[in-house]
């Protein structure tokens, strides 16, 4: 029988511990002892979700846990660490309710695409990805203003003044709610530019998801925004038939976990239960 354990590699991991709530492991990326550790003896399945710009950190991770038994799958995300632990947090409910392993990590890779994550922030003067323009940087120096809306996620991040005629690079897909890690902290305007890039429905203020995105923006003033497409309508592919090697369904070329074994059968879609 699987036993699949999610494991979200965020900095802070004690605020996103609480928010979580067992649904997931909340580990620091680079605490090496910490992740192989915090993982149940019973897990047989480990799916770790980091930062790209963690990613280095997220494969010695996956080596460290693989290391106690366990098959390992990691996926290093475009997103900031709040949007990691709320995908890590859906995809831990995903795998308490009995759902393979190869399912989890499907769900986690059609979530991640389509789900928009970004960040308000009053400055952009130490924020390295997406790069901010040379006029972008002179204005952060300006007394006034209402500051910048960066896009992290989707083929074209990028970073908007917030008072601008805001469009979003890229088609916006039609989503829900957009969850915010301090909702009083961003200006009236700066928040219509939020809901015209995410494609979000309204804003929701999350207080229990205490995760600083200073590390990732450069600004403790920084409010990170998360909006995902509503889960009904989300297909995810599966296969006709298990790894012969860990027994997790493999959906694509290759069992994510233990890579030996190339899919067999027409690959289907359905919608997640």
């Amino acid at each position: 029988m699987q036993h699949v354990t999610v494991v979200a590699l965020v900095d802070p991991a004690q605020g996103a511990g609480v928010f979580l709530d067992g649904r997931a492991i909340a580990v620091e990326a680079a605490d090496l002892p910490g992740g192989a550790a915090a993982v149940p003896a019973h897990a047989t399945h480990v799916f770790l979700v980091g930062e790209r710009r963690h990613e280095a950190l997220v494969r010695r991770q996956a080596a460290a846990i693989a290391d106690r038994g366990p098959v390992v799958a990691w996926r290093a995300l475009p997103h900031g660490p709040a949007a990691i632990a709320l995908i890590a947090a859906q995809a831990g409910s995903a795998g308490a309710g009995a759902t393979d392993a190869g399912i989890v990590a499907a769900f986690v890779d059609v979530l991640a695409e389509q789900a928009w994550s970004g960040a308000w922030m009053p400055t952009v003067a130490r924020l390295e990805h997406p790069a901010p323009s040379v006029g972008q940087h002179l204005r952060s120096w300006a007394p006034s203003g209402i500051g910048f809306v960066a896009t992290f996620s989707g083929p074209a991040p990028q970073v908007q003044a917030a008072g601008a005629a805001t469009l979003p690079a890229e088609p916006a897909l039609a989503r829900g709610p957009v969850y915010c890690t301090g909702l009083d902290g961003i200006p009236e305007p700066a928040r219509a530019a939020l809901m015209a890039l995410s494609g979000g429905t309204h804003l929701v203020d999350m207080p229990d998801l205490q995760i600083s995105p200073a590390g990732r923006t450069g600004s403790e003033r920084a409010v990170e925004a998360v909006a995902f497409p509503a889960l009904e309508h989300l297909s995810v592919r599966t296969s006709t038939g298990p790894c012969p090697s860990c027994g997790a369904a493999v959906a694509a070329a290759f069992c994510t976990y233990c890579h030996v074994r190339r899919a067999t059968g027409a690959a289907q879609r359905g919608a997640v239960e």
